[in-house]
This record gives structure tokens, sequence and C-alpha cells, in this order.
């Protein structure tokens, strides 16, 4: 008897593997993925059938289909609204040092382009940001809109909080949006003092374990916060004491800007919080005409996975690199190239471009770490320059080209970034952002320790057995 249900318990295993594998491989092949990250998701249904549906249900589907046309009506919707209280934004058709081909690509990717007349301040320590931000809440007279990935409860989120709720009581219009996944431990209670004094708190694309609505792979990892329509803050730094520099040893980047780019970073947000509350926010109130402040070439572009075709970010960056003549200096914390940006890199180091990266020495993240390290064979074989920080962990997303292209922003180097995410990154043009970052750039490198092909070599077979195994599974990273 225990031998029949064994072998019928057996069976009937096999008829629900047999039934996983063949529902789930038609939507893989059908999402038209990377053809890296498709195959990976067929070898884990494949091979482990319960174990690849339980994986592709969390981290597998986007369940973005209908989101995607309820974010087209949106965009529609605001395209329209937008037309009544547009102002009078000219993107700049000509900068000194800018290639043509890449003002053309990047004027096609928001019909604005490169907006003159922004001044900027790039901040690198934490504490300075949060004073800044802080101080920005305390002078603001009409609104303060904020998007986060990842707001902490402890001192630094605390005291932000506090600093909102400040503004919402002398009757400052707050709204903070916050992701569901990435500021999962920020729950009601701890804004209630915010949502008492006037504040509004939403979450963007909220995880309901008992509905179809858990979508745990598509998550906003923007940071962005515009004051009174004038003033932004963006950059890689999200609300937390880690940031801040209380503990851990933890480096970023951040950006303060005030001038007319302010007016596409409202826009963002304007669409993300009717994406997630359906308050409608477009009026001349919070689109105002903004002067100039500056003599900075700024632009800030969005990308997500409801983007049907182009993903902004990514283009804007392959087409920079490949246009590089001097270098192309990255710093990023999560390094999983796809091929082409793989390649890109290669390829420019190949033709003379000093190419360099600076990563981290060690991760909060071991499995991106590995998988990363994985690439560094052959970049170095094919001349780029790889730094490594040990006495820091590097949070921060920068990218300098030719001493007059650079961007700072929210997305890493990894397919995450480029396609999973809803990311923004500001992108300057021109010779005074990109040479400050440079200049800050060496600075780092100069404490960070260097990747050479003989220290590679020496590497033991366990490492390179963590970092092939890892590798395989970068296109799901």
């Amino acid at each position: 008897m225990i031998a029949y249900l064994t072998s019928w318990l057996n069976t009937g295993l096999l008829l629900f593997d047999v039934f996983i594998i063949a529902i789930l491989l038609p939507i893989v092949v059908q999402q038209r993925r990377e053809t890296g990250a498709t195959l990976a998701w067929v070898l884990v249904i494949v091979l482990l059938p319960f174990i690849g549906l339980l994986s592709f249900w969390l981290f597998g589907t986007t369940r973005l289909h209908l989101r995607r046309r309820k974010r087209r009506k949106v965009e529609e919707k605001f395209a329209r609204a937008l037309e009544r209280v547009q102002i009078n934004l000219d993107g700049e058709q000509y900068i000194a040092g800018i290639s043509p081909s890449l003002l053309t690509l990047v004027n096609k990717l928001d019909d604005i382009g490169p907006l003159g007349g922004n001044a900027v301040e790039v901040m690198r320590e934490g504490d300075a940001l949060f004073d800044a931000l802080e101080n920005a809440f305390d002078a603001a007279t009409q609104h303060i809109h904020l998007v986060y990935y990842i707001w902490e409860t402890d001192y630094t989120g605390t005291r932000l909080r506090d600093a909102l709720s400040r503004a919402a009581q002398r009757g400052v219009k707050v709204r903070l949006l916050v992701d569901d996944v990435g500021s999962r431990q920020a729950k009601a209670s701890f804004f209630a003092p915010l949502l008492a004094a006037g504040g509004q708190v939403g979450r963007f694309l909220r995880v309901n374990v008992f509905s179809r609505q858990l979508n745990l792979n598509n998550r906003n990892h923007r940071k962005i916060v515009i004051i009174d329509g004038n003033l932004t803050f963006t950059g890689g730094m999200n609300v937390g004491d880690v940031y801040a520099g209380r503990g851990e040893p933890w480096q970023d980047l951040h950006a303060r800007i005030q001038g007319p780019v302010a007016y596409t970073l409202q826009e963002v947000f304007c669409q993300d919080w009717y994406h997630a509350t359906g308050e409608d926010l477009v009026s001349d109130t919070y689109f105002p005409v903004i002067p100039d402040a500056g003599n900075i070439c700024a632009q800030f572009l969005a990308s997500g996975p409801a983007d049907e075709r182009w993903q902004a970010i990514h283009t804007v960056l392959f087409a920079a690199m490949n246009l590089a003549c001097q270098r192309i200096w990255i710093e990023t914390p999560y390094f999983v190239p796809d091929r082409p940006i793989l390649m890109t890199l290669q390829t420019a180091a190949l033709r003379g471009v000093d190419v360099r990266l600076l990563l981290p020495g060690r991760s909060d993240h071991p499995l991106v770490l590995y998988a990363g390290r994985s690439f560094i064979d052959d970049l170095l074989a094919a001349g780029v320059r790889v730094f490594e920080m040990y006495h820091a962990m590097p949070h921060a997303k920068a990218m300098m080209i030719d001493g007059n292209f650079a961007t700072l922003g929210s997305a890493n180097m990894d397919q995450r970034s480029f396609r999973l995410n809803f990311e923004g990154n500001m992108f300057f043009y021109g010779t005074e952002i990109a040479g400050k970052l440079e200049q800050d750039f060496l600075t780092v490198c100069a404490n960070a320790k260097e990747v050479t092909e003989s220290q590679r070599r020496r590497l033991g077979k366990r490492q390179r057995l963590a970092e092939s195994a890892a590798r395989l599974l970068s296109p799901l990273l």
C-alpha cells in the first residue's frame, strides 16, 4: 500500500512539474527578454519546476501589461494637461563639446532636451545633504513633493519626517511617495505625525500577498525632491542613517539643483503620484514659470519597465559611451552589465579611450558583487582600469565622459536598473559639472585599490567558481 501511494505521489508530482513547464515556458518566451535572461529562466523552470514557478511568480513576471495601459493613459492625460501649463521650455540646440548626434538623440527622448539656466551643487557627504534638505523644508512656502525608494525609521528618517511635519503645519502642501518594498519598515504609524499635520503619504506599487499585486520585481528606485516648483534634489541617496554617514562608512552622490530643469522632475513626480494615488496635480500652481538661476545645462530623464519604446537612461549612456573620444569614468555600486554595455566598454578601451570603473570591494549584495567581478577579466584584457573600494561602500551612480558630459542619479550599471526598476538620472552637458565630478572621481580612486591581471590570475578555484555561478544568474539580477 505504501509503495502504491509513493508511486502515485511521484506520478502526481511529475505531472505537476510537466504542467508547470508547459504553462510557464510559452510565457517566458513571449516576454522577449534578453536572450541570456530567457535562457536562465528556461533552465530554472525545466530543472526545478516548483522553485521556478515560485521564483517567476515573485520576480519573473512584470505584471505591468495592465499597468502599462494605465500608465499610457496617465501620460496621454498629462501630455494634454501639460500643454495648458506649458512654460516656454526650449532645449539647447548646441552645446560646445557635445556631439550634435547625441543632442539630437536626447532631444527626441523627452521632446525638450537639455535646459540651460540651472544652478547646481554636487554633494558627496550625506550629512551636508540632509542639512540642506531640512533647511529647504523649513524655507518652503507652497509645496514639497518627494519620491524615495528607501525611507528608514532611524534618526535621519525621523529628522526629515519631523521637518516635513513642521512644513505641513505651516500650510505647505507635503506629498511623499515611497516605494512599498524599499520603505517597508516605514509603516503608517511612523508617518502618523506627518499625516496628522496635513501631509500626504503614498506608496508605489503596493504589495499584497492575497492578490495579484505581489509585484516585487518592479520598484520605484527614484530619489526626487521638488520644493515650490523650482528647487530640486536628486541623486543616489535614500533617507537613512547609513546615507548620512552615521555608523557604517558609505559614500554617495547627490545634487541640489535650482532652475528650469525642475519642471521635468515635477512632471515625473506628478506622473508617479497620479499612478499611485489617482490625484491629478497638473496646474499652474505646480508648474510655474521658472527663472534662470545659473548657467548649467541639465536634463532629467526617467525610465522604467512601463516604457515600451525606449529605455531612456540606458539608451543615452550607451550612445554617449560609443561617442567618447578621451575617457569614460564610471562609479557604480552594482555592476552587472548587459552585452551591449560590456562591448561598449571593451571597444572604447581598445580604441584608446581611458576607461575606468570604480566598484565596491565588499558589498551589501554579495551575489551581485561576484557576478560583477566575473566580467573583470574581459575588461582588463581590453585595457579597462578597475578600482575597488574597501574602506567604504561606494553607493554613487555616476558617469563622466570626455570632461563635458556627466550623469548622476538612481540607476546602477545593471539590468535591473535599465529594464526592471523605475529610475531617474540627471544629465549635465558642459565642462563645469563634469570637471567637478572627474576631480571627485580621482580623489576617491586615490583611496581605492586597483585590480590587476596578475592579481586575477592568482584567484583560487573556489573564488572563480563563485563568480562563474553568480554570472549565470546575472540576467536575473
